[in-house]
């Protein structure tokens, strides 16, 4: 019993955990998605995943969503919007609608990261747990992206051949690999970045 409730405890504060990195403005940049060419210089917080405040240099602050954003750059850490995609939420799926999602791997190729929490049992007690999924989809596409929940079936790693089998054409030893079902949520990443990159996959 002690056990249950300490977990449900340590639930209540992890979406506020997720974001603690957030809490104070951190330097960044942004780009409406209204007006691609022109990137806004500004300290940066990010909310949560739909709002990132902006303070400008006069301090004036902006509350920005998905919609008004094309991407950002928290220090080092680049975003991106994604939205129509489904995620495991408790006992059933969820479609999200455009959020905000960590940026992994960027070139012919996008690959994010979108982190969440799902709400416990109530046979467990109140609380949450967090989770996270990683997107596939072209850089020139606005289809639906791929989720990657890296649970290693054989419809994920399918997913994943199909995806990124238009892109890999160029490239005999990423087509081979991919073929051969070398690639899953485990490499993923760094076989993504060999593609954007043009380096041998490591």
């Amino acid at each position: 019993m002690r056990i249950i409730l300490f977990l449900a405890f340590i639930g209540l504060f992890i979406p506020q955990l997720l974001f603690a990195q957030f809490n104070n403005f951190k330097p960044g940049a942004y780009i409406l998605d209204k007006s691609r060419q022109v990137q806004h210089t500004a300290q940066l917080k990010l909310k949560n995943d739909k709002l990132l405040i902006a303070k400008d240099k006069d301090g004036k602050t902006s509350k920005l969503t998905p919609k008004d954003i094309y991407s950002f750059k928290i220090e080092q850490q680049r975003y991106r919007t994604a939205s129509g995609f489904e995620i495991n939420s408790g006992f059933s799926g969820e479609i999200v609608d455009e959020v905000f999602v960590a940026l992994l791997d960027s070139g012919q190729v996008l690959l994010m990261r979108y982190e969440y929490t799902v709400k416990s049992p109530t046979s467990m007690g109140a609380g949450s747990f967090p989770q996270a999924v990683q997107l596939l989809r072209g850089a020139k596409s606005y289809s639906t992206p791929t989720v990657i929940r890296g649970n290693n079936s054989a419809k994920e790693n399918a997913a994943i051949k199909s995806m990124l089998g238009a892109y890999v054409t160029a490239r005999p030893d990423l087509t081979k690999l991919l073929t051969e079902g070398k690639i899953w949520h485990g490499n993923l990443q760094a076989f993504v970045h060999a593609l954007n990159t043009g380096q041998p996959f490591k």
